[in-house]
């Protein structure tokens, strides 16, 4: 045989040894993944299944309480948050009607006479007229005003027609008694577990590092910092605006410029990435605010709650009340600053049963005491006793 055919055979040798050890160790990746996956929903359906049995039968008071669900142009960002209420009042009073503030409220209301008309937000659809005229038929009112302090400028004018305010920011109390609000409650908000929780998807949603909200200028400077790092991972950033990155260009397909990503997807994403970043808007971004009064944003986002409901680590940066609701370092992770955040990402993507035991401290806190189930318990109890 010529030099030419024995280094043609032994070429072709080698390819095939590397093939099928490629193969080998691709099955044995794939096998080990398949696996852990499956392991952190089977502790997950565990952890769930458990609080279920747990869960005693709730009374239901004899209310009949017309909702009045919010009407954001990009309502995709609500329909958790109402459907999470609806939800809670169901399971706690006789009747729940629902409307929209684009709706004669004020007329339904004297077609039905509910005992509550219930109105989430109520920032811009909402006439204070309907509401005076709800009121003098001695229907009770209430606002859950989920939006503070970024609408405060408008939602301090709106909220004395109110019975009873509630608010999710801890910092907005004192401003709405001051505005003449004689009942104002500090309610938090919670998740909806029937559109967050853990759940199988395609790998099209694997990724390492998550990032889902509007890019607001603190989160493009903050991210733009981090860029180099995220780079060289599975990265994916969705949101409205994120093309004003300096690095937008930089990170290319990992930035996705859907404007709102429906709930569904965001849990597919939130469940498909080893670690979800948490960061919070802030308070003094005068682009994106009607908040002359610079009121300090105190309490945690919305997405706190969701994140660690799909089972997910959540990487967040720190709020005033975080520490009322979860342990850090125990039921999800902080951090500071952009280099500490690097860091954090870097190690517990190299220390998966770390990474999954702090993701399942974290589902079992919120679906205990995180759902609107006992949120709306605790507005009621406020409320009626």
């Amino acid at each position: 045989m010529s030099k030419k055919l024995v280094l043609l055979a032994s070429y072709k040798k080698d390819t095939a040894q590397t093939y099928n050890k490629g193969v080998l160790v691709g099955r044995q990746e794939g096998f080990r993944k398949g696996w852990s996956r499956g392991y952190h929903l089977g502790r997950s359906a565990v952890i769930l299944q458990k609080l279920q049995e747990a869960a005693g039968i709730q009374p239901i008071r004899d209310l009949h309480v017309l909702f009045v669900v919010e009407a954001f142009e990009e309502g995709q960002f609500h329909e958790p948050i109402n459907q999470g209420i609806i939800r809670g009042l169901q399971g706690q009073v006789r009747q729940v009607s629902v409307v929209s503030p684009l709706d004669n409220v004020a007329e339904l209301a004297k077609k039905v006479h509910p005992d509550l008309v219930f109105v989430l937000n109520g920032i811009f659809h909402l006439s204070m007229q309907q509401l005076a005229a709800i009121r003098m038929m001695g229907i009770r009112t209430c606002v859950w005003i989920t939006e503070d302090p970024y609408f405060i400028d408008v939602t301090l004018t709106k909220a004395p027609h109110f019975d009873y305010v509630f608010t999710h920011e801890l910092g907005a109390i004192p401003y709405y008694q001051t505005a003449g609000c004689q009942q104002v409650h500090y309610l938090p908000l919670a998740v909806n577990e029937a559109m967050f929780r853990p759940s199988h998807v395609s790998l099209a949603y694997s990724k390492d590092i998550c990032f889902i909200g509007t890019a607001f200028w603190n989160r493009v400077r903050f991210v733009d910092k981090i860029s180099p790092y995220l780079m060289h991972k599975k990265t994916f950033i969705s949101g409205y605006l994120w093309d004003r990155l300096k690095s937008y260009r930089k990170l290319g397909s990992r930035v996705s410029l859907e404007r709102c990503l429906s709930a569904k997807e965001t849990a597919s994403y939130y469940n498909g990435s080893k670690i979800v970043i948490n960061l919070h808007r802030s308070h003094e971004d005068d682009q994106h605010n009607y908040n002359t009064r610079r009121i300090r944003a105190l309490s945690i986002n919305p997405r706190t709650f969701d994140i660690c409901a799909c089972g997910a680590l959540q990487l967040t940066d720190i709020r005033h009340d975080l520490k009322y609701f979860y342990t850090p370092g125990e039921e999800l992770v902080t951090y500071s600053s952009p280099e500490e955040l690097r860091d954090k990402c870097e190690y517990y993507l190299t220390h998966e049963e770390e990474r999954r035991e702090i993701a399942l401290r974290g589902l079992y806190k919120t679906m205990s005491e995180h759902t609107y189930k006992q949120r709306i318990s605790r507005l009621l109890s406020i409320m009626y006793g």
